[in-house]
Order: structure tokens, then sequence, then C-alpha cells
């Protein structure tokens, strides 16, 4: 169910982009069409403060050597504060080709840039007559540690913030490095390309950086609504940032970004996720926006017999594509003057740059920086307007001694439900009070084998409290939950993670989802039970705790809050060294709004809150938690237990007693 919701949504958000295109009639339409995707794409980095041009670069030459055709720099200079470029520069020899010379810069993709597919090429463009720039990108070889594209890259989220503008920072920079040599021609803009996220990061610097003239990305991506839309494959959060497909940035719109560009599209015949008759579909639809602009001849394909990589096949066809666009003469691609291509050793490639601040530093500044005071109208923006009530389908209801159980199916719509659980007194038609519950281990949990729900309502108590429970599973939870794709084998795959990123990608998260149906939650409770919400106690286990505090906050005040086990603070997900919570649990732009303890001040409920937990998934000592705690709250600093359970209660049922049937 919430794979189908969220993929309808992308599919449709693309689709309105392929229709708009579909009435562009003009070149000059086209071109607006580019400008106004550029705006959009530029605007989704802005808060990552890096500019078109960040004046001359003062890079530090670390090491050099030569070899027969070809020499090489080793040089570091930084992009952002405290993130570190460490710039292999791949020189000509000077000896068969004078300076100055055009530049190519190469952005690796998810390696070092150690490999063929990252030494090579280079090569290949110096033995040519071209300056080439290679670079680790963040999360790999030297760029390593603090950028984990995946675990740092998800973090940003919570603040906002969009993780490729780190991949785009580096390149930028290293364009401004190569400008400032005397001995690069920039008079016609330099050249860049690369393989798989380093053909990405082509794709975007040409959109927003007007320097870029030519680009050559390889193996590069699939049109979205394949990859990763349908197929379940968890992408990386900086190819799914917050309101990309909203946006109408799929994959061909990037292109069009670009303003049209002169693009090689390469791509292996032999790549085993982005195959070659999904490639050609791509192909297709790019080819086609140029023609439409009326630059059908500055795009060329090439399907080289290789899988995922860069081959010397592709840099030599990317050779003759910049001497085409530069106006160059034509003519043999060279090797090097030896006629052999090298795999120079890691350590002659290394600049041993400072440590970098990175994705990770940047998230944590965020968090310790974001707004002081708690914003509804922020809250309500990331969340969504409220949506049309749900409707009721109940299942038979069971008989238990004093109680009855009764299977609810909570529908907000075609194809969209929520399961719930309903116990009750059988000699009650219209309860006291009633307990909402979500626990995100899923709506049995705390009801199978006498769980702890169960004891609050006192079944099995012919005399006991008049009080109702409904647990309700959110989308993603229990009876929701996706089950695995294909692509879940491999370590950075994961359900948590493709409904997240993807989700995010649509503009609407699953987190704002389970907070706008745990609103629709409650304000069914009320009316169809006739049930005020001074009436109403909402609870919730683990991220389920913290969904119920911000639901209320939005719907208004309630008889009680009983969180169990919740996320201490989103903020600490920033700044932990190593969470353990799922990528779902990133609520993005969260941090805009209000951090989980200022939305429970917010939501001005009496609260019992037990066990909250760290970002390590770690119970919180007493003294980090009651700073953050209201004078209604109560905290009890253990998780949930034997021990604890009865305190819960016994704080339930003394709420429960001030309540007026008024």
């Amino acid at each position: 169910m919430l794979r189908r919701r969220i993929v309808a949504k992308a599919l449709a958000q693309l689709d309105r982009s392929r229709q708009e295109q579909a009435r562009l009639r003009t070149p000059a339409e086209w071109r607006n069409y580019a400008r106004k995707l550029r705006r959009r794409l530029v605007a989704s980095l802005a808060s990552v403060p890096f500019q078109p041009a960040d004046g001359p670069v003062r890079g530090r030459l670390v090491s050099e050597a030569r070899f027969a055709g070809f020499s090489i720099e080793n040089v570091i200079f930084e992009s952002l504060p405290g993130c570190w470029v460490n710039a292999t520069v791949w020189k000509p020899d000077p000896r068969r080709w004078a300076p100055p010379w055009r530049a190519i810069v190469t952005p690796v993709g998810h390696n070092g840039k150690y490999n063929p597919s990252e030494q090579h090429p280079p090569q290949v463009f110096a033995a040519n007559g071209f300056l080439a720039v290679s670079f680790d990108p963040p999360g790999f070889g030297e760029n390593a540690a603090g950028n984990n594209h995946f675990e740092d890259g998800v973090r940003l989220y919570l603040g906002g913030h969009n993780s490729l503008a780190f991949f785009v920072a580096d390149a930028r920079r290293v364009v401004d490095y190569v400008w400032g040599r005397p001995e690069v021609d920039h008079s016609a803009g330099v050249a860049m390309t690369g393989v798989s996220g380093g053909g990405f990061t082509s794709i975007v610097c040409a959109a927003v950086d007007e320097r870029v003239r030519i680009i050559g990305p390889s193996c590069f991506g699939l049109p979205d609504e394949d990859h990763p839309i349908r197929n379940g494959y968890a992408g990386c959060p900086e190819t799914l940032w917050f309101g990309r497909f909203a946006d109408g940035l799929g994959l061909q719109e990037l292109f069009i970004a670009t303003g049209f560009v002169p693009t090689l599209l390469m791509a292996g015949r032999q790549d085993s996720v982005m195959t070659e008759p999904v490639m050609r579909k791509l192909f297709r639809g790019v080819k086609a926006a140029y023609a439409g602009a009326g630059c059908a001849d500055k795009t060329g394909t090439l399907l080289d017999d290789c899988g995922h990589a860069y081959t010397v096949a592709q840099a030599a066809a990317f050779v003759r594509w910049v001497r085409r666009w530069w106006g160059l003469p034509g003519g043999v691609v060279r090797m090097p003057s030896d006629g052999a291509l090298k795999l120079l050793r890691p350590a002659l490639l290394q600049c041993r740059p400072p440590r970098s601040a990175g994705m990770a530093g940047f998230a944590a500044m965020a968090a310790r920086t974001r707004p002081a005071t708690a914003s509804k109208g922020a809250l309500r923006a990331l969340v969504g307007k409220p949506v049309p009530s749900l409707q009721v389908l109940a299942g038979e209801t069971s008989g238990l001694w004093t109680h009855e159980l009764t299977e609810l199916s909570l529908r907000g719509g075609r194809g969209w439900e929520l399961p719930a659980t309903w116990l009750r007194r059988r000699a009650v038609r219209k309860p006291k009070a009633v307990l909402v519950y979500f626990d995100a281990r899923g709506r049995w949990q705390s009801l199978h084998q006498w769980g702890w729900l169960n004891r609050a309502s006192e079944v099995f108590n012919a005399k006991g409290v008049d009080l109702a429970v409904l647990s309700v599973d959110l989308p993603g939870w229990g009876d929701t939950a996706p089950t695995p794709s294909p692509f879940d084998v491999v370590g950075w795959g994961g359900v948590d993670r493709w409904t997240a990123y993807v989700s995010v990608a649509t503009g609407d998260s699953v987190m704002a989802m389970r907070v706008r149906d745990a609103g629709r939650v409650l304000r069914w409770v009320c009316r169809a039970h006739g049930l005020p919400l001074h009436r109403v106690f909402v609870g919730g286990h683990g991220l389920g705790a913290n969904v119920a505090t911000y639901a209320v906050w939005l719907e208004g005040q309630v008889a009680g809050l009983v969180l169990n086990e919740p996320l201490l603070s989103f903020a600490e997900l920033a700044t932990a060294a190593k969470p353990q919570w799922p990528h779902d649990a990133y609520f993005p732009g969260i941090l805009g709004a209000a951090d989980f303890p200022a939305a429970l001040q917010a939501a001005g409920a009496p609260a019992i809150v037990v066990g909250p937990r760290d970002a390590a998934g770690t119970v919180a000592p007493r003294n980090r938690v009651w700073s953050q705690m209201r004078p209604n709250c109560r905290f009890i600093a253990e998780a949930l237990n034997s021990t604890t359970e009865p305190q819960v209660i016994q704080w339930l049922h003394s709420r429960l007693a001030r309540i007026s049937l008024r």
C-alpha cells in the first residue's frame, strides 16, 4: 500500500512535466522551460552556501610526478568551509602539446579516484592535449570521513538541506581552480565527464554553472519512473532531495536544465542495472527534448561493450566530442607515448587533506543553530493540509470476557487504509475515554499476550475503568509495512531507505504521512464516538510516540500523552556518531518547525514519557532528559518493562479519574 502510494504520486509528478513538455512548440519555449527548471534546481541547493564563482583558489601542491606522455600534480584546496578537495591534475606533455590547454573535469562516482575507470580516462585526455582533474567524491577515498553519502547525507533531510550540494560544490570549486591556472584556456568554458555518480554530478554542474559547456555522463542513471520509483532500488539521498519530483526534476528534465549544452550520452551494454533497453529509452527522451529546442546535433550516444564502467573507448569518444564542440582539429585519438595506460599506486594520487567537516559537520551545525521557537505553521506546511475524513469497515466483534475486540479498517481514500484494533467494555456503548495508540512495532505489539494496553483497560475486571483502546497501524508499520525489493540484498538497500528517499522526492515524506494520518484518526474517534478531545488520550511507542506528539500539537488539547520510548530528539540524529534509527525517521525539515521536546511543550497536554531513547537507541540518562521536559510532564528513566508499565497505567488511570463527563 505504502509503496503504491509513493509510486503513484511520483509518477504523477513526472507525468505533469512530460505533459508540460508536450505543449512546448518552439525553441524559445523550450529555452524558457529550461530556465525554469534550472531555477528550481538552484533553489534546492541554496541552503548550502556556495556560489557560482567563489573567487581565486589557493591550492597547495602536495606532490608531483612525471610519466611517459603526461605528468600529475596532487593539490588540495577548500570547497565549502572545512571541506577539502583532493585534486589530481593530469597534465599533457608540453613538448607535444604546448599550453594553454583546454580543461576536462572528471568527477569520480561512488569510488575513490584509484580504479581504471577513474585513472585511464584522464590519461587519455592528457595524451590528447587536455588538462584533466580527478578528485574523490564525498564519502570515498580521502574524502570518506564525515561524508557517508547515505548515513550522513540523510542527516541533511532534518534541516531541509540537499546533500547533492556537497558533490556539486567540490566539482564547481575544481572549475574555479582550473579557471585560475595560467596554462588553461577557459575562453570556451570547461568540459565535464564521469561515470555513475560522477556522471550525475556532471549533468547537475552543467545545469547550475554556465562555465561547464560540454558534458559526457556515463552509466549515470535511468528514467526515474523505472529506477528507483518502480523497481524499489534505494537510491542515494543526494539524488533524491526534498521535492525533486514535485518540482518536475526527473533525470530527463535535468538534462533540459543544462540549457542544451553538447552532451555525449554513454552507457555499457553489459550493465546489469542500467540496462541497454532502458538506457535507450532515456536517450530517446533526452534527444527528443534537444530536438524540440533546435539542438538535435548537440546530443550523441555511445553504447559501449562494457559493464558499469568508464572505458578507454568512452574516453576516446569524449575526446572526439570535445574537439568537435571546441572547434579543435580532429584526427587520431592518442594514447600515452609509451602506448600503455597506467594504473598508478593509490599512494601516488593521495593528497593527505585535513579531516573534512563534510556533510556530518554541516548537518550537526545546522541542527545546533535551528530556530529557537516552535512553529506550528512550519509543521503544518511539512505535514500538508488536513485530508478527508476516514471511513470505517468493521470486522466481526469477538467477546473477551468483560470486553469485546473488533478489527477495523480505517479507510482514507482509494487503496489507502489504516488497520486498527478496537478494544472496549462489552456493556458500554459510549466509552468515557479512549486511548489512541500508535506503535511503530505494529498495533498488536502492546496487545498480544497480555500486553500492557489490556491491563490499562482492565480486561477481566468487570468493575474496572471505562477506557477503550484503539491501536492503529500508521503507514509503514505493522500490517502496512512494505515487503523488501530484490535490491534490498545490498548493504545500501532497505525498505526504510527506499520509502524515505522516494517519498522525500515527492515532497510528502513518510513521517509527514504518519502525522497527517494520526490527526485523521483523532478526528475520526471524536466524530464516531461523540467524544471531545479532552476525553481522548494519545500515545505511542518508538517513533509512534513522536508522531502522536506532533499530531496532538496540530489537532488540539487532549486528556494526556502516553509516550513510550520515543526518539528523544531529532537533532540527535544529525549530531550522533552512529544513529541506529531507520532512515524513514529522518523527518525532512522538522528542525525548522520544532524538535520533539519543543513539540511536546507546544502540545500542552499532561504527559508521561517512559525511557526516551537517544540516536544510538540507548535509553537516555535522566540528566540529559530532565532539562528538556516541561513541568506537567512525568519522566521515567527506564524502558517500558514489568517495573515501569504499572507506573504508566497508574498515571493513566489517575488522569482518567479527573475527566469530566460533560
